[in-house]
């Protein structure tokens, strides 16, 4: 539809162009200060949030309190200026606008019943942007004496909340998990009074919130991820992330004490084969991945020291590995790590993570990827993170991913069409689905929400701080799931040295904290020579030339724009991240279908498994079809390899056909991992570092030696003439 076509040229690159001029209906800037730091503590630098360091959010076999399900929520127009303002501001008048509504006997059975996680506004809802969400619980005696922890999963866009009338803490940034100490205010034996403040900004109406913009997805606001309430004893594990190598891997487990007493604190690391099963596949504990008769592969007492008072430690558990199992989509390979803390010789604590061994990198010698040492080129999807069934008059249901089931209903689309990597969302997904890509081997793109960003807004942006918290919790969240194989830092935005700024400053961030992942962005293909790339990872692209530009469906032209990345960028992998077609009728199935047969003769012609290939990933845009609010566009886009009835279309059909083709060999049935596993002891890797050195150098001097002093011993022949 040529309509379509102007109306998604106009609305998806002149809004960049606006962002020259401030969008912003309210008075002054945001000076909402992000919640997330990093500060140094005995073992290195600990990320905190809201005064605790940030936990793990894998789920844990601790005594937990799920409080998802029917809340009850009151929707009403908050207002945005106090939402955006630094707390010592404007808690008063937040607390002022929140009223009786957070005291014990309040009566909010009047206000409506609202599932968590969910949205208030399922499409085609654009009015509620906003509301009071309450659960009134209760908490069991065994609570007692312990340290609570309330986590959530995520709530669009900025949250205040209240246990029992008590503040605890606010969050911005709709996607990504925050933690509140919710200690003080619990109160066991009785039922507790959990009120969270939503406040959800009409994107377009603010160029200080990320996204500022008309974004082409839906705006989902409310709590869309999970809450729990997690009890800890005086001395815990909070984290513990996996650094992996090829033949072991670095580990560092984060230890909190609190009270004024001190003990002798000491860890016991033990490394588990796992093994992922329909059994356990939705199970989000990383410990029901290891089998009911597995031995531990390591297991390994690390001493912490005295801690006393309340204190923060870091400490080092690296291991090596002969013969390990290598994380890959054809080989989904995972262990699961515990940590038993032990406090005076007691157990009082335990922490599990589950991770894989991998290795991401670009071939220093060709502009390839290698995945664990060999050359891989990825075909596969986009997709936005959105509910498709029951489907709703012939479109997706919508509203986010709520559960695992969910996840992995969707999850299996994508393994029907034999791709292998994922560019999931514009921002980071649901918890459990990088848990169950991990699982089902497939690789995955995440990124933050700097959608169609501008030299001003990116400005603001990172002036605020806000992208760099954003890719902090992502990172964070994510740091042991191996299928996270790529960063992407912004998508079709514009400016040079506004732009290459905020990339330089997040790839440093990505890397202070992770640096096992390849970092790029996604840069519109109108310009395949656009050069501020140059300082990523590899040269990610958006390309729809003879779809929404460049004038006829063309193979040269697509090759041209190609050829054109590749000698802008000819040491790095060029990701197509975006390619497609909508088919708003069955009659434009047939487009859809010329173009991605057009599309991927020209990029598998030149994949980075090819001789002087350099495409090291080609993806559709999308998987389903998705609600939108960008205006005059939808409200369903309707891009999708499937209907959403989850009947494939056309293109679909050709997609798993070509992408069968180019997918790695599958390897062997699933089976629980394997490898000998052996401690790194500081001590001792320190102690023979000199003998080694030694032995390294005196070696071959003995050996030149010998050598001089036998050729020396050899007289030479007289010649015959």
């Amino acid at each position: 539809m040529a309509n379509k076509c102007a109306l998604i040229v106009l609305a998806g690159m002149a809004l960049p162009l606006l962002a020259g001029c401030s969008l912003t209906l309210t008075a002054g800037r945001a000076d909402l200060p992000p919640t997330l730091s990093f500060q140094d503590e005995p073992g290195g630098p600990v990320a905190y949030e809201t005064g605790q360091p940030v936990p793990s959010f894998d789920r844990q076999q601790r005594l937990t309190l799920e409080l998802d399900g029917k809340w009850r929520f009151y929707p009403e127009h908050v207002d945005t200026s106090l939402s955006l303002t630094d707390r010592k501001v404007s808690l008063k008048a937040i607390t002022e606008e929140l009223g009786h509504r957070g005291e014990a006997l309040f009566d909010a059975s009047g206000w409506q019943a609202m599932s968590v996680p969910g949205t208030f506004n399922p499409p085609p809802d654009k009015t509620t942007t906003g509301g009071y969400y309450r659960l009134d619980f209760f908490v069991a005696n065994e609570w007692s004496a312990r340290y609570a922890m309330l986590k959530f999963g995520a709530v669009r866009y900025i949250a205040d909340v209240w246990l029992n009338d008590r503040y605890l803490g606010y969050h911005e940034g709709g996607d990504t998990p925050f933690a509140l100490d919710a200690t003080d205010a619990l109160l066991p034996g009785v039922y507790n009074d959990l009120v969270v403040r939503v406040d959800n900004p009409v994107w377009g109406t603010r160029d200080d919130i990320v996204p500022w913009g008309l974004a082409d997805w839906w705006n989902y606001g409310g709590i869309v991820g999970d809450v729990w309430l997690e009890a800890l004893p005086a001395t815990s594990a909070v984290r513990a992330d996996v650094t992996p190598h090829l033949d072991g891997a670095d580990v560092s487990i984060v230890l909190q004490h609190r009270g004024q007493d001190t003990v002798k604190t000491s860890v016991n690391v033990r490394l588990w084969p796992a093994q992922a099963n329909a059994a356990n596949l939705l199970n989000p504990l990383p410990n029901s991945l290891i089998p009911f008769d597995a031995q531990p592969l390591l297991s390994q007492r690390i001493e912490a020291g005295d801690l006393s008072g309340n204190s923060v430690v870091r400490v080092a558990a690296p291991f090596a590995i002969r013969s390990p199992d290598l994380w890959s989509p054809s080989l989904p390979a995972l262990y699961v790590l515990q940590v038993t803390v032990l406090a005076d010789g007691q157990a009082v604590d335990d922490l599990f993570t589950s991770f894989g061994l991998r290795q991401i990198k670009v071939d220093s010698t060709a502009p390839r990827l290698l995945l664990n040492g060999l050359p891989i080129a990825l075909s596969g999807v986009a997709m936005h993170e959105e509910r498709q069934t029951p489907t709703k008059n012939g479109g997706p249901a919508g509203g986010p991913l709520a559960s695992a089931a969910e996840i992995a209903s969707i999850l299996s689309r994508v393994l029907k069409l034999h791709a292998d990597l994922i560019r999931v969302d514009h921002h980071p997904p649901n918890q459990m689905l990088p848990v169950l890509a991990d699982r089902l081997g497939l690789a995955l793109w995440e990124e933050i929400p700097l959608y169609h960003y501008s030299p001003q807004t990116f400005g603001i942006a990172m002036d605020r701080g806000v992208p760099q918290q954003m890719l902090a919790e992502m990172d964070l969240r994510d740091f042991n799931r191996p299928s996270v194989l790529f960063h992407g830092f912004t998508n079709e935005s514009m400016g040079g040295g506004e732009r290459v700024s905020a990339m330089r400053t997040l790839k440093a961030l990505d890397r202070r904290i992770d640096g096992t992942r390849l970092v790029g962005q996604a840069m519109y293909g109108t310009d395949p020579a656009d050069p501020t790339s140059e300082d990523l990872d590899v040269a990610g692209y958006t390309m729809y030339w003879g779809v929404l530009y460049g004038g006829r469906l063309s193979g040269a032209d697509i090759q041209s724009a190609l050829q054109v990345a590749h000698h802008t960028y000819p040491k790095k992998p060029v990701m197509i991240l975006e390619y497609g077609h909508w088919a708003d009728y069955p009659a434009e199935e047939s487009d859809q279908l010329r173009v991605f047969n057009t599309y991927y003769a020209q990029m598998s012609a030149v994949f980075d498994t090819q001789p002087d290939g350099f495409v090291g990933a080609a993806l559709w845009w999308t998987l389903d079809d998705y609600w939108t609010q960008k205006p005059g566009i939808g409200p369903v886009e309707t891009f999708g390899l499937y209907r959403p009835d989850g009947s494939m279309r056309k293109a679909g059909v050709a997609a798993s056909h070509s992408f069968a083709a180019t997918e790695p060999s599958t390897g062997p049935p699933p089976a629980p991992s394997h490898g000998v596993a052996v401690a790194i002891v500081a001590s001792q890797r320190h102690s023979l570092l000199l003998p080694y050195i030694g032995y390294g150098l005196a070696v071959p001097a003995i050996v030149i030696g010998l050598l001089i002093f036998l050729l020396s011993r050899v007289r030479p022949r007289r010649l015959a003439w």
